[in-house]
């Protein structure tokens, strides 16, 4: 519950419903990145707005809730001076982070804002703030043609503190899964758990993880080769709702679609942890390199059940099943891992105090 003695950003200002006071606290931060001598390009403005638009999604919109969400940006000021903090050009000294996605001191993204990648559906040239042209919505589907980072694809993996369990995709078009609001779902991990725990699990651990994906591709690869050679010309390659095929491909496209899924992400993923990305860059690339080559491997086996006669679309619903749980145990398995490290250090440190003492 609130306490109404703390003073939340949008306080003060008169109850004139959502989007005046939105557009009320993006002035303010306007007026401060301009006392700072800070430039926030038109880009980051329309992410943090379309951030502060998916916290609202599912509220009410009122007043106070409208407050609440502005509160998790922190005051105008302190956020204009987090950007200062990745503004080479800017004068301000200003030694702090603060990325949509991770609060805080989590580090900005170096693409050229922050990481909130437009998930609102405001019109974001609505109040005076630019559309931008490389993340948003289009007919309420979001988009995003950024460069790609190991940290944006890790956020929208595993981001404990936001409750929607799909999220836009990190690179294209349309939404991916947000495996950590799964696990709060499940209570097996707690809402404020964020990535703290992939740094402080053992580090062959985090290495190990990237044998998930390799096995799945292997697994994949082996049923390819024992099969496809068998199988006519032309296969189902896409089912309707009620399991009957209603488009079909060459077996050799096929395959050669389905084995990018699987070597692509792979490839992607080994690339994060050779070049020693952050433990949880890592950990968050093996599970969606394995999540990817576990959808490969499921379409293969729906499409060798169609061939041999089969109705329906159950190896389908098993395998997206397994596609889910699977990366998700990885994930989790890591977090507590890591969580269990941190506490044994934790444990350690204080019976050392004590026997000092």
């Amino acid at each position: 519950m609130r306490d109404h003695s703390e003073a939340l950003p949008g306080d003060g200002l008169p109850p004139a419903g959502a989007t005046a006071l939105v557009d009320a606290y993006f002035d303010h931060l306007g007026a401060a990145a301009a006392r700072l001598r800070i430039d926030i390009d038109a880009d980051s403005l329309a992410e943090l707005l379309a951030h502060v638009e998916h916290r609202l999604d599912g509220t009410d919109r009122s007043d106070d809730a409208v407050r609440r969400v502005l509160a998790e940006l922190g005051e105008p000021e302190a956020l204009a001076g987090a950007y200062a903090a990745d503004d080479p050009d800017s004068d301000s000294d200003f030694d702090s982070n603060f990325d949509t996605d991770r609060g805080f001191d989590s580090g900005i993204d170096h693409d050229g804002g922050t990481d909130a990648a437009a998930r609102g559906p405001r019109d974001l040239a609505a109040g005076g703030l630019p559309r931008t042209h490389r993340a948003g919505r289009f007919l309420g589907v979001p988009y995003d043609t950024r460069q790609p980072t190991s940290e944006r694809f890790a956020s929208r993996s595993w981001d404990p503190s936001d409750p929607s369990i799909l999220v836009p995709k990190a690179l294209g078009i349309g939404w991916t899964v947000n495996f950590a609001a799964l696990a709060v779902r499940a209570h097996l991990i707690r809402p404020d758990d964020e990535d703290e725990p992939f740094a402080e699990a053992p580090s062959w651990v985090v290495t190990a993880t990237l044998a998930a994906p390799i096995l799945a591709g292997v697994a994949f690869a082996t049923l390819a080769a024992a099969t496809w050679a068998g199988l006519p010309e032309t296969v189902p390659s896409h089912w309707g709702l009620t399991g009957e095929p209603d488009g079909y491909s060459s077996r050799t496209a096929n395959l050669l679609l389905l084995s990018g899924f699987v070597l692509l992400p792979l490839l992607a993923a080994a690339w994060v942890h050779l070049a020693r990305r952050g433990a949880w860059s890592r950990v968050a690339a093996s599970a969606v390199s394995l999540a990817l080559a576990l959808v490969a491997l499921v379409c293969l086996v729906q499409t060798l059940f169609a061939v041999q006669g089969g109705a329906g679309m159950w190896p389908t619903w098993v395998g997206l099943f397994l596609v889910l749980v699977l990366p998700l145990g990885l994930l989790v398995g890591v977090s507590r891992s890591g969580r269990a490290a941190e506490q044994r250090r934790d444990f350690a440190s204080a019976s050392k105090k004590g026997s000092v003492s």
